[in-house]
């Protein structure tokens, strides 16, 4: 008796002395964690770690930074029905760093690996690496998160899978049902059905391999009518190296509760970054296939790197090519300036090239900076052979790059004469000949003609 009341002593001491409220239980709520779980020791001792001052410092001034991000990612989290507590997910992952990347090629914000993004629509390619978008990579996130959910009807179980695998937490549930079973029911530690159970798991404790085997043990846990928690799968099993999850797992599942925690004690009172208005930061505006950055800027008249850096997902500072428009992240504050601009946006950064002897495409991309395939796409070339006096046109931000002449590029169509052109542009047609390297007054639609003034 008197060391059941010495335990719930403790546990009144440690929910007491770091102060719980009913925000952090509806944390746990959302997140389908135990109330329980609070008491856990070492959640309360990454929670006293973490919120020490030096910790805060950090968060605040991480969080600061940051702040236009995250207000979008909240909105979308929430057109998206997950628990805005699955803000701390991104934090775990990559601290807020949209180009956050990992020592296995993990990517962004939500550390995608590049087939897992292109599984959930995150296109990857010479043109953009949609991983570092943080606003569809939200979205792809969201629906991953949402597909797990589906799967294991917890959120908590959903975060876990992310992070370590469908595979390892099935592992878990399995091995952590028939232990808690046996606990339970100690006679049955000797049947038929839970020594073939046991053999099943420990063979695939030791070879890894035969995964479909644990995973129909998994299918037949309903009929042990065992109930696993949180803190069931955290727990920490003696003399077994290969615990139930990974060590970096269970810490990633505390560390998420633990910021939300955290946040609302240091944060969320303040209403200095979570509690703006979500449409006040940054919205996406469609814009037409092939225009660079910079052009865009000088239209909404902003800094170059600010809008750069918002759409880091953009390779080479050039859309894509390959569609009619494409989504581009701007300020809130500016889209006024779009409508009004939008019409007049030129894009003035492209060059034109003249092939010369010794050339290839790979020597042609690494003067430009810009990747060889994508000169090759953008000059719609069917191999990577040229040709002497071949006319290329390189997308690139060209006033980088010394001895380069760069003007207009025009495609040409329906109806054009270099006459009609030469005119337009109000210049001489045979100038406009010369330049281009033009011998006849032949032109076909789609020719791009540069248009030097």
């Amino acid at each position: 008796m008197n060391k059941i009341l010495l335990i719930l002593f403790i546990s009144f001491i440690n929910l007491n002395a770091l102060n719980f409220t009913k925000k952090d239980l509806q944390i746990l709520k959302d997140l389908d964690i135990e109330k329980s779980f609070v008491h856990e020791k070492h959640l309360q001792n990454l929670y006293n770690n973490l919120s020490n001052k030096s910790h805060l410092y950090y968060y605040k001034k991480n969080l600061i930074k940051s702040s236009i991000y995250i207000s979008k990612i909240k909105e979308v989290l929430n057109q998206e029905g997950l628990p805005s507590s699955f803000l701390y997910l991104s934090m775990a992952e990559s601290n807020f760093i949209i180009d956050a990347k990992s020592s296995s090629d993990a990517l962004g914000l939500w550390q995608f690996m590049s087939e897992t993004g292109k599984s959930y629509d995150l296109r990857n390619d010479e043109y953009v690496d949609e991983r570092l978008d943080f606003i569809k990579s939200t979205h792809a996130a969201s629906k991953y998160l949402k597909a797990l959910h589906k799967k294991f009807d917890k959120w908590y179980l959903a975060i876990l899978a992310y992070n370590c695998g469908e595979g390892r937490v099935i592992e878990a549930i399995t091995r952590a049902s028939i232990d808690k079973y046996i606990d339970r029911y100690p006679d049955e530690k000797n049947s038929s059905k839970i020594k073939e159970y046991r053999k099943i798991i420990n063979d695939y404790r030791k070879t890894k391999k035969d995964f479909y085997k644990i995973n129909n043990i998994y299918k037949n846990l309903e009929e042990l009518n065992i109930h696993i928690t949180a803190k069931d799968l955290l727990r920490i099993q003696k003399k077994l190296r290969r615990q139930y999850l990974p060590r970096e797992s269970r810490i990633y599942l505390r560390k998420i509760v633990v910021l939300a925690m955290i946040s609302n004690r240091n944060f969320l009172k303040k209403g200095y970054i979570f509690d703006r208005d979500i449409n006040s930061t940054i919205t996406t505006v469609k814009l037409k296939g092939g225009l660079h950055l910079r052009s865009i800027s000088k239209a909404l008249e902003m800094k170059y790197s600010s809008l750069s850096r918002m759409n880091l997902h953009i390779k080479q500072q050039v859309l894509p090519f390959d569609v009619k428009d494409y989504d581009v992240n701007i300020p809130y504050s500016k889209l006024a300036i779009y409508n009004k601009n939008k019409n007049k946006i030129k894009n003035e950064s492209f060059a034109t090239y003249i092939v010369k002897k010794g050339d290839t495409l790979s020597t042609i991309g690494y003067k430009y900076k810009v990747k060889y395939s994508l000169i090759k796409k953008f000059n719609d070339l069917k191999s990577n052979r040229l040709l002497l006096n071949q006319k290329l046109v390189i997308p690139v931000v060209s006033n980088k790059i010394k001895n380069v002449k760069v003007k207009t590029v025009y495609k040409v169509k329906k109806g054009d004469s270099l006459s009609t052109i030469a005119y337009r542009f109000r210049i001489n047609m045979q100038k406009l000949k010369n330049d281009n390297k033009i011998r006849t007054n032949k032109i076909k639609i789609g020719d791009k003609i540069a248009i030097y003034k």
